[in-house]
């Protein structure tokens, strides 16, 4: 029997990330328990939005509270609380760490292995156009821009357009439609907010290969403690 290990999940958000974990859970080895952790789980929704709303030029960021509504942020205010929890979790004895956020941040003190979904993410990627561009689905229109170079700055040729997880499934639904004629070799969608049905349903309306963050991560779970 395989020996048991504690992965602990990490969001920028709050926790529990009740959106996420009932598309990662099932695919988790028998072995592996799944602890999770918030950036923000000591903060409020006007806190947040009151001291770490975006200013012209950040890196803006976008999670879910644990109510469900969705909260906006700028990258340098979260870094410093995901550091605590990493901190906290290695403390209460997780094995590996899951950061539960495709953004670009800067190097994490850890302990044990940790997972960053951006580096993998951006990697495999680029392991797989063939030369055409891949389509790239991000949260907020004012995350566009960053999404272009962030992806660039990898060496990657995307196009991007915008439609949040967090708020009507419908419009996930129709910002796939502006990858029909854009002859993109796959779509990523950007974000761990993303869920399986709405994978599906980008597949749906364009017909094209879909990877989604969440579930990437957790196969890459599977080979490392399965």
């Amino acid at each position: 029997m395989n020996e048991q290990k504690i992965l602990a999940a990490i969001t920028v958000g709050q926790a529990p990330r009740v959106d996420i974990t009932a598309d990662i859970l099932p695919l988790l080895p028998p072995n592996v328990i799944l602890r999770e952790y918030g950036a923000l789980d000591e903060l409020t929704f006007d806190e947040v939005t009151a001291a770490f709303a975006p200013q012209e030029g950040d890196e803006v960021l976008v999670s879910r509270m644990r109510d469900g509504r969705q909260v906006k942020f700028t990258q340098p205010y979260i870094v410093p609380l995901v550091q605590q929890k990493i901190t906290q979790a290695e403390q209460e004895g997780a094995d590996a760490i899951l950061l539960l956020c495709t953004g670009v941040f800067p190097k994490f003190e850890h302990k044990v292995l940790m997972l960053e979904p951006q580096g993998l993410l951006h990697a495999v990627a680029g392991k797989l156009t063939g030369g055409k561009k891949v389509g790239l689905l991000v949260p907020m229109p004012d995350q566009v821009e960053q999404a272009y170079r962030f992806w660039g700055e990898s060496g990657l040729d995307v196009v991007v357009t915008s439609a949040s997880p967090y708020l009507e499934f419908a419009k996930v639904r129709e910002a796939a439609e502006f990858f029909c004629d854009k002859d993109v070799a796959f779509i990523c969608t950007d974000c761990m907010g993303y869920s399986v049905a709405m994978k599906q349903a980008v597949q749906q309306v364009t017909g094209l290969p879909v990877i989604l963050p969440r579930t990437l991560l957790i196969r890459v779970v599977n080979e490392l403690f399965a």
